[in-house]
């Protein structure tokens, strides 16, 4: 495998790193308390082309692939912010999973729209009752001549009151455990948030983000059939595509978080002086700070190995997973070790390190559970029996 550094690669970073310093810590905490969209981050980074990385030159895209698209979600979240998340949405659950599977039809409306940053998406995927559990999902497709009716809630939706697509997951068919993996449809929905048939509840959480969650309620929302993404009850490999690419994302995004820790604790660190010398010359700010610069690099090699893998066919499940399970514990503990470092600077409002270390927590909780994770790796790399 060849996943080194190229000269064209270096130019992407350097372009990256150029968008990202223009936006401070100030500039995301305002749209953090104000759950505003970053408008002129967006922009900026569909001028430079980065929204279209993915997508083929033919719809106005880059025609680059998984890794490079890594490689910018990574310096664009060490650049602070959450701009390294942004791409999940509408770049992976909107560009890859519409130029896999889509007709040309869908590519020529929505691709271009993408690329030029006129597009935004939401993914209307996690239930109360199902959790991890995707086949156990309760959103109902009913076909009725060439439409379909939907009803259904999902729970923790981020992005829908932007978006302008989304990428709903339902059933159209009852679950059978002789053949579990049918049944399972996607739909693409215009406009979620201006819907008569869909209804969004806000709900409250903790971590500092500038997206609101939501409860979004499904009450016969009628689509016509050419709304459907891929085929009919043939949606769960498409979605199981698409999952390993928002996997290398989040990892990637994680990777960058944990540069950007370690970036913040050495800062500090060489500055910060007590006892009349600098407190990173002790070891016990030094080695842990080392410590997880080292986690954070093993993770990132992970992530590019799964995206290699994946932008050139092969199976990228397992180092997909793997890459997202230890990017973000490493980022996690990078930091807690930047928190650290900063002592009780570390809690104040002025500083972004709580903020990065409550967004770093949260990504070993989604879009998969590290638990979950273990558990794939258990029975399909290990032979062990299924432990759920």
């Amino acid at each position: 495998m060849d996943y080194g550094e190229t000269e064209e690669h270096e130019l992407i970073r350097n372009s990256v790193r150029e968008i990202a310093a223009d936006y401070d810590h100030g500039y995301w905490r305002e749209h953090v308390e104000n759950k505003t969209f970053p408008e002129e981050y967006w922009d900026d980074l569909a001028r430079d082309g980065w929204l279209g990385v993915t997508i083929d030159e033919e719809y106005g895209g880059a025609g680059l692939g998984m890794l490079e698209m890594s490689m910018v979600i990574e310096e664009l979240s060490r650049g602070g912010g959450q701009g390294g998340v942004i791409f999940v949405l509408t770049p992976v659950f909107g560009g890859i999973s519409v130029q896999r599977h889509g007709t040309e039809a869908q590519k020529e409306r929505i691709l271009p729209a993408i690329a030029n940053g006129e597009m935004r998406f939401a993914m209307g995927l996690t239930e109360a009752s199902a959790g991890t559990n995707l086949l156990n999902i309760d959103t109902i497709a009913e076909r009725e001549g060439d439409e379909f009716i939907l009803d259904g809630q999902k729970m923790w939706i981020s992005g829908v009151e932007n978006a302008d697509e989304m990428l709903l997951v339902t059933r159209t068919s009852e679950y059978d455990p002789s053949n579990p993996t049918h049944g399972i449809t996607l739909f693409l929905v215009p406009n979620p948030a201006e819907q008569d048939a869909i209804s969004l509840t806000p709900l409250e959480v903790e971590v500092p983000w500038f997206e609101t969650q939501y409860q979004v309620d499904i009450d016969d929302l009628r689509l016509h059939e050419d709304r459907i993404l891929g085929s009919e009850d043939g949606g769960l490999y498409l979605l199981w595509d698409t999952l390993n690419t928002e996997r290398i994302g989040g990892a990637a995004s994680a990777v960058g978080a944990g540069l950007r820790a370690t970036d913040l604790a050495v800062e500090y660190a060489n500055d910060r002086s007590v006892f009349g010398q600098k407190i990173g010359g002790h070891q016990a700010i030094q080695h842990p700070i080392a410590d997880a610069y080292s986690e954070v690099m093993c993770a990132r090699e992970m992530m590019y190995k799964a995206a290699w893998k994946w932008d050139n066919g092969e199976d990228a499940s397992a180092e997909a997973n793997m890459a997202k399970l230890r990017s973000s514990e490493a980022a996690t503990y990078a930091a807690d070790r930047a928190l650290q470092t900063h002592g009780g600077s570390g809690f104040s409002a002025d500083y972004e390190i709580f903020g990065l270390w409550a967004n770093a927590r949260l990504l070993q909780t989604v879009p998969i559970t590290n638990e979950m994770v273990k558990n794939f790796l258990g029975e399909h790399e290990l032979g062990m029996p299924r432990s759920y």
